[in-house]
């Protein structure tokens, strides 16, 4: 895993003390819990412990923090999620995933689909199995910026989809923030996006795609996907606006 993306997700509690520190002096923090959670996958054929780690800081202006905690496994990405939920790593050679969910997701492979509430934060690394991935989600949204990425996955010859009758979804709301950062809605009750770990629900789900340069020809692709019932709206947005503030490298604990 590239060394950007272990910054992205994997900063180490000695790392956050010290930026945190660093950033006391300009600006007042608010704490939310450290969860650990278990990962299972890859090459390892015993779940990893759940690990410890410090309180997170967050701005103190950030909106809902009472109701916010950090989770992450020993491998693969971290995400803020509701207080209190549970979560589960899958690891593997494509990259992996984390799902946060009120009740516990089920410890097994494949994992099961999300029906209701939940959390996901998914990491595709373009330089290993995930390149299959990080070229279709580039296809549907980001066809431009990663076309000579996308030509040579097409160029390996291995069975993949025809990547130019790939795009987005019809009924999928998108707002690019920059060239290589998309926020996106998969409304209720259809397919999109945001849809695959999640099935259709009355719910809508809404989050974030980013692209990392990776090694400059292998990019990994991050994606964020949050879906709560429309009386915690407010929460979800706040959960959001934190996913963009950690992709944008604009607050230190992500």
């Amino acid at each position: 895993m590239n060394c950007q993306i272990r910054q992205r997700w994997f900063a180490t509690g000695a790392f956050i003390a010290v930026l945190g520190t660093a950033h006391a002096e300009n600006v007042s923090t608010a704490q939310v819990p450290f969860v650990g959670c278990r990962a299972i996958g890859g090459a390892d054929p015993e779940p990893s412990a759940a690990p410890e780690g410090p309180p997170k800081a967050l701005p103190s202006q950030a909106p809902q923090a009472a109701r916010i905690a950090y989770y992450q496994a020993v491998d693969g990405p971290g995400v803020f999620a509701p207080r209190g939920w549970h979560c589960q790593t899958w690891r593997g050679s494509h990259g992996a995933f984390i799902i946060v969910t009120p009740t516990a997701p089920p410890e097994i492979i494949p994992r099961e689909s999300v029906q209701g509430p939940g959390v996901i934060a998914i990491e595709s690394n373009g330089g290993t199995g995930g390149r299959f991935e990080v070229a279709e989600v580039s296809a549907r949204l980001f066809p431009q910026v990663m076309a000579d990425f996308i030509a040579r996955v097409k160029a390996e010859g291995f069975p993949s989809p025809d990547f130019s009758k790939i795009h987005p979804f019809s009924d999928d709301q998108y707002t690019y923030l920059t060239p290589r950062l998309v926020k996106f809605t998969t409304p209720a009750q259809h397919e999109g996006i945001g849809t695959g770990i999640f099935v259709p629900s009355t719910d809508p789900v809404r989050g974030v795609v980013s692209l990392f340069r990776g090694d400059g020809r292998r990019p990994d692709l991050l994606q964020f996907d949050i879906r709560l019932s429309s009386s915690d709206d407010q929460l979800t947005r706040a959960l959001i606006d934190l996913e963009l503030q950690c992709l944008k490298a604009s607050w230190p604990s992500c």
